[in-house]
């Protein structure tokens, strides 16, 4: 009788240690609020770059959570965008972005019973998951194009090109399932897109980008892009000075959560305006 207590005791002792699994989620969620601190505070480089460490950490434990993903997407994308001068290391962190977005959705499990299921061969797999993606992987999607399309801006006209096809897949089916997801997001990215590829109609560019301030007016980045892009292309001088002004001279916090990147901005918008005289001799 007294074996058969120590067994129940020991049993008893044995059931409430931590599984891995449970070590590994704690761990995983301890790292997330670490990340989201700093990101918090990513106005400041250092913790900007914090905030994809803790990102990073975690998603090497959870492959599969497309918060995780999507977030330490976003925060190689912000690093390259407004941190980093040296075009080389730019180019490094947007692939990291677009490959940490493309694995969270490769691994999420929509994707995953897509594989199972689907009758396609090998290169159109991916296209064609895309096309069918439901909402809850649009932030992998997104971050996923927003890096790679980027990523794409200085390569050459080919490789643009040939990237076409999957990044308007991408970005019609989020349009489709929330047209105004992050700020207008897809209607901004098209509106980039098209005053940068050749042969498109510059008509396609303008109703995109006005599209995307429709409903997010204060959303410097869309104008910003509007003025390197699209108004340059034109040779209209008078409206690139417009938007640029409306951003240096607009309040930040009118978006509090992306203030960071509105200051960030201002500040973009007041290099470009120098370089005006430059741009449209």
């Amino acid at each position: 009788m007294k074996n058969l207590y120590i067994v129940i005791i020991l049993l008893i002792n044995c059931s409430s240690l931590p599984t891995k699994q449970n070590t590994d989620t704690m761990n995983v969620t301890s790292l997330i609020n670490q990340g989201n601190a700093y990101w918090g505070k990513r106005v400041n480089h250092k913790s900007a770059k914090l905030a994809a460490l803790f990102y990073k950490k975690a998603f090497e434990i959870n492959k599969a959570d497309l918060y995780l993903a999507a977030s330490l997407s976003k925060s190689y994308f912000f690093q390259a965008y407004y941190l980093e001068s040296d075009l080389s290391k730019r180019d490094t962190l947007l692939l990291k972005g677009a490959k940490s977005a493309l694995e969270g959705f490769e691994n999420s499990k929509f994707y995953q019973t897509f594989l199972d299921t689907t009758k396609f061969g090998v290169n159109e797999i991916k296209l064609e998951a895309i096309k069918k993606a439901p909402i809850e992987t649009i932030s992998v999607l997104f971050w996923w194009a927003i890096n790679h399309g980027n990523f794409l801006i200085n390569r050459p006209v080919i490789d643009r090109i040939n990237s076409r096809e999957m990044l308007e897949v991408a970005m019609y089916r989020i349009s489709t399932l929330d047209e105004d997801y992050y700020y207008g997001g897809p209607s901004r990215f098209f509106g980039m897109l098209y005053s940068r590829l050749p042969g498109v109609p510059l008509n396609r560019a303008r109703l995109n980008f006005e599209q995307s301030l429709l409903g997010n007016p204060n959303f410097f980045g869309t104008r910003f892009l509007r003025a390197k892009y699209y108004h340059t292309k034109l040779g209209n001088r008078e409206l690139f000075e417009e938007d640029l002004k409306f951003i240096i001279n607009g309040d930040p916090s009118l978006l509090p959560d992306a203030m960071p990147e509105n200051l960030f901005e201002q500040e973009r918008a007041k290099e470009l305006l120098r370089d005006a005289t430059i741009l449209f001799e």
